[in-house]
């Protein structure tokens, strides 16, 4: 149902707004531009690009935070353009909504969440953006530069995906298969986790941004973020040397404190909520 439910929902604005990934980039091993195969191979982005950024939300500041790495990219790709104040605005949302989100020691009283309205349509708006800006017959960026700023979602959800298929279950099956799941449960504090992550979005973003800039191949650009992706699935197999590495980090406790053992409100992400 909920597929199905986002399928309508992304063909309504590729349908009516025209917005399509008509060209994927300069590949000498499929064409570069997609054709008849263009609106459904959108649809199938947008909705992956979702459905990644709503998977990852189980964490207070992680798929808001990923967003605000993603939104204030495409805004320094969309800069002087009539869309960059479109970006702006929306990362101001998020900034807003971080402000009380990050588990942060100002805000320990007061915590607001996503929720799955929240996080698919920020992963709605940063795949629209995305398009926007790596379409048409003057692109901002390489379509391939895009997958840079949604790496750590995407392989996320990819990761998960394929741990389950292999593990004779359906790939819908709720578990806790998740990168920060693992990082938990094997034992890194929540907030831990969190750097962890959004420093693995710093880094692949700033991989994109400097790619993009320096002009390498998509080819090339794609090839390495693939095999990035398969390191963040081995990572993602054995956890041990990243957890005891972020374990000897020095905690910033001056700026993030955790909550008391009374107020602590532990959140779900949205495919772990108990069916019913």
């Amino acid at each position: 149902m909920r597929l199905a439910c986002q399928t309508a929902v992304v063909t309504l604005v590729v349908v009516m707004d025209h917005t399509v990934v008509w060209a994927v980039g300069e590949f000498s091993l499929f064409p570069q531009v997609l054709g008849m195969w263009a609106m459904p191979f959108t649809i199938l982005f947008v909705i992956t690009i979702v459905n990644a950024f709503n998977l990852i939300d189980g964490i207070d500041g992680l798929a808001g935070g990923l967003a605000l790495l993603a939104l204030g990219a495409l805004a320094f790709f969309a800069r002087q353009t009539q869309l960059c104040e479109v970006i702006l605005l929306y990362l101001g949302g998020v900034t807003g909504f971080l402000l009380f989100n990050l588990p942060l020691t100002l805000n320990r009283r007061v915590r607001i969440f996503l929720g799955d309205a929240g996080s698919t349509s920020i992963g709605l708006a940063i795949a629209i953006f995305g398009i926007l800006l790596s379409q048409g017959e003057t692109p901002r960026i390489a379509p391939v530069t895009g997958l840079w700023l949604v790496a750590v979602p995407v392989f996320d959800l990819f990761s998960s995906i394929l741990r389950r298929v292999l593990a004779g279950k359906s790939p819908f099956e709720a578990d806790h298969s998740h990168m920060h799941h693992v990082l938990v449960d094997g034992g890194l504090s929540r907030r831990r986790t969190l750097a962890v992550l959004l420093f693995m979005g710093v880094v692949f973003g700033g991989i994109g941004v400097a790619g993009e800039n320096l002009g390498v191949s998509d080819g090339a650009s794609l090839l390495f973020w693939i095999s990035c992706g398969v390191l963040f699935y081995q990572v993602m197999r054995r956890p041990e040397w990243l957890i005891r590495c972020a374990s000897r980090l020095q905690s910033p406790a001056w700026l993030i404190a955790p909550l008391d053992a009374t107020k602590r409100t532990q959140v779900l992400g949205a495919d772990e909520l108990p069916s019913g």
